[in-house]
């Protein structure tokens, strides 16, 4: 009985005092976005705010256009979501962000 309390207390920690924004693959799915690429942050991330340039480990370079902050985590898994009409959205920690990618000069 006392582990039930417990886990229940911690569920609603995390229902409570996670981050507003909180969206899945599932969520955006339904709005049209389908994963087309998984990579990691390159390093720490702390979450995006305008103009942050996240480095990812394919080498490719997200700039945010949205704001939301995140617990600090060490290369997080990364989810590049593509909608028709090219909308990019990355999803970092059940946080999507919007932005786009920053085209390497050849």
């Amino acid at each position: 009985m006392r582990t039930v309390i417990v886990f229940a207390g911690v569920l609603l920690v995390l229902i409570c005092c996670g981050p507003a924004v909180s969206e899945d693959l599932e969520s955006l799915a339904k709005e049209g976005y389908q994963v087309v690429e998984e990579t990691r942050v390159a390093g720490e991330f702390k979450g995006c705010d305008a103009r942050t340039a996240l480095t990812f480990t394919n080498g490719k370079v997200f700039i945010c256009s949205s704001y939301a902050y995140s617990f600090s985590v060490y290369m997080p898994a990364v989810f590049i979501l593509k909608k028709q009409g090219n909308e990019i959205k990355v999803l970092i920690n059940g946080i999507a962000y919007s932005g786009s990618f920053l085209e390497h000069e050849k």
